[in-house]
């Protein structure tokens, strides 16, 4: 094997890394046996994952991909991360889209 072709392997393996991962995770309002609600109301939170440490990210929401609002900001030490919870009348009205960027 040539050193060209080893140097090409190694430089195609270090840009392969893994892509910031954003999953929502429902949490939902608590009941009695009696079915009466009580606690916290319910929403959203998003657990994220293969992130950069040290780094601000966004977490956006669109309504037609088109235009994007910022959501929430953050900032991690490690690699992964959980934002707060997000009830359901802070988050936008109707159906929507959501991403993770990176700003610096």
């Amino acid at each position: 094997m040539s050193v060209n072709k080893i140097l090409s392997f190694l430089f195609a393996s270090a840009i392969a890394t893994q892509a910031v991962s954003l999953e929502i995770k429902i949490a939902y309002q608590k009941v009695t046996e009696k079915g009466r609600p009580y606690g916290a109301p319910g929403g959203i939170y998003f657990k994220i994952k293969n992130i950069e440490p040290f780094l601000p990210y966004w977490v956006q929401y669109s309504h037609d991909l088109k235009r994007w609002e910022d959501l929430y900001n953050f900032g991690s030490f490690g690699l992964s991360s959980s934002s707060p919870l997000f009830h359901w009348y802070e988050l936008p009205p109707g159906q929507c889209f959501f991403r993770i960027i990176q700003k610096y």
